[in-house]
């Protein structure tokens, strides 16, 4: 497990404590990604390569998803199964336009796949949409996606409940 730092440092399991793209392809390794209303991107690829990435909106502009494919797939496997856990959702993440624009970029997406309206009518940014739709630039599709944590208080949320603990998705591989 590492801290976050809202951006792109990869991290080999068990050589750093810091950073937004967690690595390992050791057998039976268990790697974690802290989260409350950031993005949590668990990638698992076909050659054992497990990945959990952070992803604030900073981490997503300055192109952490991109990364994280590219860890997950730099030894030559593919991308097996892509899960973005507990996540603040549109409903819930009022978001500036010029901020909206600067996610899309950093994703590679058109700013329509990031632009959403919150429950209360105000422009939002839809962090599940986002990384969605930057997977599907790389042929991968999004297999499963968490709940909302502004919505659901099982899960933390700074923006809305101001809440200061995190939860942390776990990843854990057998290789047979």
């Amino acid at each position: 497990m590492m801290d976050q730092v809202h951006g792109t440092d990869v991290v080999q399991a068990g050589d750093g404590t810091t950073g937004d793209v967690l690595v390992s392809a050791a057998e039976a390794t268990h790697i974690a990604v802290w989260a409350a209303d950031c993005a949590p991107l668990v990638l698992v690829s076909s050659d054992g390569t497990l990945v959990a990435a952070h992803g604030g909106w900073r981490g997503l502009a300055a192109g952490v998803v991109d990364v994280a494919i590219h860890a997950a797939t730099q030894n030559g496997g593919v991308v097996a199964a892509a899960v973005l856990g507990p996540v603040i959702h549109p409903c819930c993440y009022e978001f500036g336009n010029a901020d909206r624009q600067t996610v899309a970029d950093g994703l590679g997406v058109d700013v329509d796949a990031v632009t959403a309206t919150t429950s209360k009518g105000k422009p939002a940014l839809d962090v599940p949409s986002g990384i969605s739709a930057a997977l599907c630039r790389h042929g991968i599709d999004l297999d499963a996606s968490g709940p909302c944590t502004g919505c659901d208080d099982r899960w933390f949320s700074h923006r809305v409940r101001q809440d200061r603990g995190r939860h942390a998705v776990v990843v854990y591989q057998e290789h047979a």
